[in-house]
């Protein structure tokens, strides 16, 4: 066996060129790991925001929220389905909900930013269990309050105490609040009728989302509702709402893919030629190592160990570049949504990258090597 250190020994010779060749795999993998990092952070978003014991329904026909649009009636017939748990005060835990995306010019920077409003009750608290006050207080009813996601309020750096133009008028931050890292984060929740009479959006509702006492019952109630011709909704339990919104992400997944393979295809060039340059410059020492005994196998791993080398450089040189974005906070568009999420670097992402790098330096190594194994040694030696 070709001792390793004649591998090393050259690497390290001539370093210029293995950084060079090394920083293509880098890049590779670092671009890599930063779009599965992407749509990881995103999936998880929508995997913590559904609670399984509860049921969203919308109008039929509508996949998303913002372009749904139900009446009192609707919505009464709805919250009159079997199943729904009671409050204290014997009212079905049934959140009336208006969401809206407010377009609004920032007066200081004079750019337009999104923010997501959904109007509601007190009653949604008692239904989206995940929702905890963590600075201030909850709005209060028939007041012009708002209480902000964690995300948003970072986004925008909007603080308790602030005013938050919404419309044509400003709007008091009265608190914030964490959602266990959910979708929720990304809103600005306010009371149902302020919203809707600033908006003209009177008697009209995005969504009813029902409260049932475990997954099994929030099954029977969508059953129910689906089954029930008096009402024209699309129901789903919130789980399964929210991993249909993820859904959108596995176009972003397959893009990713494909765009690490295009440039892996030019990593694998790289390393190629750099390994043929390398053939060309100890044709002479392949010929000795085979005088002195060595195996063309032998001398075939060799060559493929040290393209391997360079590749693994590269490529922990990506996973340490590609983790350093591990927790940034970015927002996206998701569906009718803005969505802020981190990204999320964790071990099946590393292992991918891992095996992406191996990969690419086997194939990039692989006819380099096999060239080398082929050179004879008497006409080398002439």
């Amino acid at each position: 066996m070709v001792p390793a250190s004649y591998n090393y020994r050259n690497l390290i010779v001539r370093w210029k060129t293995t950084l060079m060749t090394a920083c293509g795999f880098m890049l590779v993998v670092a671009a890599l790991i930063i779009m599965l990092a992407f749509v990881n952070g995103v999936r998880t978003v929508c995997a913590e925001s559904g609670q399984p014991e509860n049921v969203i329904t919308m109008k039929q026909g509508c996949s998303d929220e913002i372009l749904s649009q139900m009446d009192k009636r609707m919505v009464s017939r709805i919250e009159a389905t079997p199943g729904v748990l009671r409050g204290d005060d014997g009212w079905p835990l049934a959140s009336r909900e208006l969401f809206m995306a407010i377009t609004q010019r920032n007066e200081e920077t004079q750019q337009y930013v999104q923010i997501q409003a959904r109007g509601m009750y007190p009653v949604a608290l008692l239904v989206h269990t995940q929702v905890r006050i963590t600075r201030g207080r909850m709005f209060r009813r028939n007041h012009r309050e708002v209480v902000l996601g964690i995300g948003v309020a970072r986004e925008h750096q909007i603080h308790v105490g602030d005013k938050l133009p919404m419309g044509q008028l400003e709007w008091d931050v009265v608190g914030i609040f964490e959602a266990g890292g959910s979708a929720f984060e990304s809103e600005a929740w306010c009371d149902m009728d302020q919203l809707a009479g600033h908006f003209h959006r009177e008697g009209v509702y995005s969504s009813v989302v029902l409260r049932t006492a475990s997954p099994a019952a929030a099954q029977q109630a969508v059953e129910y509702l689906e089954n029930n011709r008096a009402v024209a909704v699309d129901v789903l339990s919130e789980t399964d709402y929210y991993e249909k919104q993820a859904q959108q992400t596995n176009v972003l997944r397959a893009g990713a893919i494909v765009v690490s393979v295009f440039m892996a295809i030019g990593a694998v060039f790289g390393v190629t030629n750099t390994m043929f340059a390398a053939i060309g410059e100890r044709v002479k020492d392949i010929a000795v190592m085979r005088i002195l005994g060595f195996r063309r196998s032998e001398i075939l791993i060799s060559f493929l160990l040290e393209t391997l080398l360079i590749a693994l450089i590269g490529g922990a040189l990506g996973m340490l570049f590609g983790y350093a974005i591990n927790g940034l906070t970015l927002s996206t568009a998701l569906g009718g949504k803005s969505v802020a999420f981190a990204f999320k670097v964790d071990a099946p992402i590393l292992a991918i990258a891992g095996v992406f790098t191996l990969v690419m330096g086997v194939i990039g190594g692989l006819l380099p090597a096999m060239s080398a194994m082929r050179v004879e040694p008497l006409e080398a030696m002439r």
